[in-house]
């Protein structure tokens, strides 16, 4: 039964294929699905959130590809509550799988997707629209949907058991060690994140949230709260001021007139 729920959690997963980014990728969606699915929700959601800041700069920039984050948050989350684990184990399991199945997932783009587009490309010359959206539709189930949710399922039926002896197998300074780096690894995240989105509009404001962090001892939520105090303000103060320049130029025009 377990192994069925998986397969429903990573199909959700991988919804993205259809739906666009709903962010259901995220293993901070994806782990609390996982932990109730294998008993243990408050497991699920705090491994869940640490993957998630250890994969956040995970992200498709360009030509850039990014860790393959669904099965990586599944696996790595499920095989850590198997395990009786904690975060540090998790994120030590789930990298290595997303990187792995990055390279599986792009040899279903070189190798099975072509197919599908190929085929489509000759509907297209007969002028066959429904021939197209078949097409569409059948090399996105087949051609990626499905094999990687079964991959995972797969994965999980036989590693579970597996990995459950091998994690009983590690020796504590390995495992005080994983823990460790699942600290350090966020802030990396974190770090990735940043280089993309850093500029100088927005440095006054990680600034502001850092004293009010660091000195100020204000929690994240206190913090988050704030943000979408100011981000409100600014729309409003933008809106505004939107509107009275539309209706100054309005002015202008009725005067010329």
């Amino acid at each position: 039964m377990q192994t069925l729920w998986i397969f429903l959690i990573a199909c959700i997963g991988y919804l993205d294929y259809f739906t666009g980014k709903t962010l259901l990728t995220r293993p901070i969606v994806l782990g609390p699905l996982v932990g109730l699915a294998l008993g243990n929700l408050t497991a699920g959601c705090k491994i869940g959130a640490t993957v998630e800041l250890a994969m956040m700069g995970a992200v498709g920039v360009g030509a850039a590809l990014p860790p393959e984050v669904v099965s990586g948050g599944i696996l790595g989350v499920a095989f850590a509550i198997i395990g009786h684990k904690d975060a540090g184990m998790a994120v030590a399991l789930g990298l290595p799988i997303a990187m792995l199945v990055m390279l599986l997932r792009n040899v279903l783009f070189i190798a099975v997707v072509p197919l599908f587009t190929a085929r489509a490309d000759k509907y297209a010359e007969k002028g066959d629209a429904n021939g197209v959206d078949r097409m569409h539709w059948f090399g996105g189930i087949f051609g990626m949907y499905l094999p990687l949710a079964i991959l995972v399922t797969v994965s999980f039926a036989a590693g579970g058991g597996v990995m459950k002896q091998v994690l009983n197998m590690v020796p504590q300074f390995i495992q005080d060690g994983l823990s460790i780096s699942a600290g350090i690894l966020p802030a990396l995240g974190f770090a990735i994140l940043l280089r993309m989105i850093i500029n100088k509009k927005i440095i006054g404001y990680l600034i502001i949230g850092f004293l009010l962090t660091a000195y100020l001892k204000l929690p994240v939520v206190g913090v988050a709260l704030l943000a979408a105090a100011i981000i409100m303000i600014l729309l409003y103060t933008n809106n505004n001021k939107s509107n009275n320049d539309q209706a100054n130029t309005l002015e202008v025009d009725d005067d010329d007139f």
